[in-house]
């Protein structure tokens, strides 16, 4: 007896066509041709293949349903410290989006280890599913999900493959906070920069890229690796107060390593927004309920989730059209850890 409801990618198996041109025949997309169709039909009767009705809009277009969120981080600091950070206010954005159109919303973290098939078969993908994928996926990675989905959306990272990307921009909050540190005087600015990824490497080239239009010499000795976590960031500052090297400001590659920072630099005798200038990189809400109200770089962090469930729509309605990169601007925010020299 043949089994009914048998999944859309063994179709496309069989047929010898890719995952989205088995879903474009069903949706009767005029983009196929003829001898696929039959060859995607014919294979769907084989299995005995019962698409599932797609959700449409009042348009008529095909639309979402649900949405899988899928983190991806290497901080090993468990969920309530990830969601309590910058990827909480990405989630905020998403699920308020979900809600608004009525979309159902499925989560998942994983901690670094290897993506496999079963991590997404798991989540049972139809038709009318979108997957946002936030953090450190690799093309592979990607190449995987996208057998099994049509609309997907990487956050907070940029790799070299066709697949739509949103991503603060790094690189120019970066310039924004040296430039604010080098118009207040400062010359010896040091980095807490974090581990190699395209987020880390945009900021440290707005780092050094900064330091030059400011004609400010630039000594490797001021920067210092963090894994951008509050005690990595305490650690850090400890060990660059123990070289020898002099420095009057620091800029942080987030708020949260910037809160470990000022608190070792407190036990250091040094004042925040007196003796020494911080700068912190994301607007997280620590950065403004702690003792020194920190000055920082604020990313859309919301935002940035509510434009990824928009732009899984447009895809889903136009699955062939050219990946779209999107940056969005960020601000500097003013508060108290800077002091003009």
């Amino acid at each position: 007896m043949k089994q009914i409801n048998r999944n859309l990618r063994e179709v496309a198996k069989i047929a010898g066509v890719s995952l989205s041109t088995a879903s474009r025949v069903f949706s009767n997309s005029a983009n196929v041709s003829e001898d696929l169709r039959i060859r995607v039909l014919t294979a769907s009767a084989q299995i005995g293949y019962q698409p599932r009705e797609l959700v449409r809009s009042q348009n008529g277009t095909l639309a979402l349903n649900r949405v899988v969120l899928y983190i991806r981080t290497q901080m090993h600091q468990g969920l309530p410290g990830i969601l309590g950070s910058f990827y909480g206010y990405v989630l905020q954005g998403i699920e308020r989006e979900c809600r608004n159109r009525g979309l159902t919303m499925l989560f998942a973290h994983n901690d670094g280890s290897g993506l496999s098939a079963a991590d997404i078969e798991r989540f049972n993908l139809d038709d009318g599913t979108g997957m946002l994928l936030m953090g450190l996926f690799t093309p592979d990675d990607i190449a995987l999900v996208q057998q099994y989905v049509r609309p997907v959306v990487l956050l907070n990272n940029v790799i070299d493959m066709p697949v739509d990307t949103i991503v603060p921009d790094y690189y120019g909050g970066a310039r924004l906070a040296i430039r604010h540190l080098a118009a207040a005087g400062h010359r010896q600015i040091a980095y807490l920069n974090g581990r190699e990824r395209y987020t880390t490497r945009q900021r440290l080239a707005g780092y050094l890229d900064a330091l030059r239009e400011a004609s400010i010499p630039h000594d490797p000795k001021l920067i210092t690796e963090c894994s951008m976590s509050a005690h990595s960031g305490h650690d850090a500052v400890q060990q660059l107060l123990q070289r020898d090297v002099a420095f009057t400001a620091l800029f942080c590659v987030n708020d949260v390593s910037a809160v470990g920072a000022l608190t070792a630099l407190s036990e250091a005798g040094c004042r925040p927004g007196h003796d020494m200038s911080v700068v912190g990189f994301d607007d997280v809400d620590v950065s403004d309920i702690t003792r020194f109200k920190l000055t920082t770089v604020q990313a859309p962090k919301a935002y940035m989730g509510t434009l990824a469930v928009r732009r899984l729509q447009e895809r889903l309605v136009d699955p062939d059209s050219p990946a779209q990169h999107i940056t969005l601007g960020v601000k500097l925010i003013e508060r108290e850890t800077v002091h003009r020299l």
